[in-house]
């Protein structure tokens, strides 16, 4: 009897020890701060600047396919750009050179439920980031076609924004078949000071079949609609 009670006392002081004691989790990722309103006269005071030059880390995990594709889109985003990702050798978290507190760069991972996401302090420090490249962009039909996507995610971690979503976009191109809904992204003035680009390697490859350009876009064609991710290429 005396063994049963001590016995019922110490399973009582282990369930109470297990419930009190604090779960340990790595932080979750954090995106980029959206910023608000969304307009030409909007002043934006919240933003996350990006710097033209990019010192890059590949996750381990990728493979030597995904990193050509990685570095094809490196390389045709810097033809065309001032942005330059530039490729280093792949250290662990505790080696040296991951220390420089002068020294931003970003981790690139492949993830099945983010795209283009990231989580902008890593290590506890600003400029260093994980940016998460959806695997689906690496399993596509053509090099191209993959290309093209992880392009589409390497200028939007950069600041750029959906072509579609612009406040402008209706007068030039409109739906003919249900579309996936997203929250209206927002646009600071510069990046509305060009005409709305039909082409631009951020409107997905389904899109030729869901939208059409209206008589406001006269010098493309309904067949142009998302050809800079199709072909994996940067308009002119």
């Amino acid at each position: 009897m005396r063994l049963l009670i001590v016995s019922t006392l110490i399973l009582l002081f282990c369930q109470s020890f297990v419930y009190g004691a604090k779960k340990l989790c790595r932080p979750k990722a954090r995106a980029a701060p959206n910023l608000e309103l969304n307009g030409i006269d909007a002043t934006f005071t919240r933003k996350t600047v990006r710097k033209p030059m990019q010192k890059v880390y590949f996750w381990p995990s990728l493979t030597e396919r995904e990193r050509q594709i990685l570095r094809d889109a490196f390389y045709q985003i810097g033809r065309r750009t001032c942005i330059k990702f530039e490729e280093q050798e792949y250290k662990p978290w505790f080696h040296a050179d991951r220390w420089i507190s002068d020294q931003p760069y970003v981790l690139i991972r492949k993830s099945k439920k983010y795209a283009a996401y990231s989580d902008n302090a890593v290590e506890g420090l600003v400029d260093r980031t994980i940016l998460y490249i959806a695997e689906g962009a690496f399993q596509m039909t053509s090099h191209n076609h993959s290309r093209g996507a992880v392009m589409d995610q390497l200028v939007r971690f950069m600041g750029m924004k959906k072509e579609m979503y612009r406040p402008d976009a209706a007068s030039y191109i409109q739906p003919i078949a249900p579309v996936p809904l997203i929250r209206q992204p927002t646009f600071q003035p510069a990046q509305l000071m060009w005409p709305f680009d039909p082409e631009s390697v951020t409107i997905p490859l389904w899109a030729r079949d869901k939208y059409r350009l209206t008589q406001y876009c006269p010098a493309r064609n309904d067949v142009d609609i998302g050809a800079g991710q199709r072909v994996g290429l940067l308009t002119k």
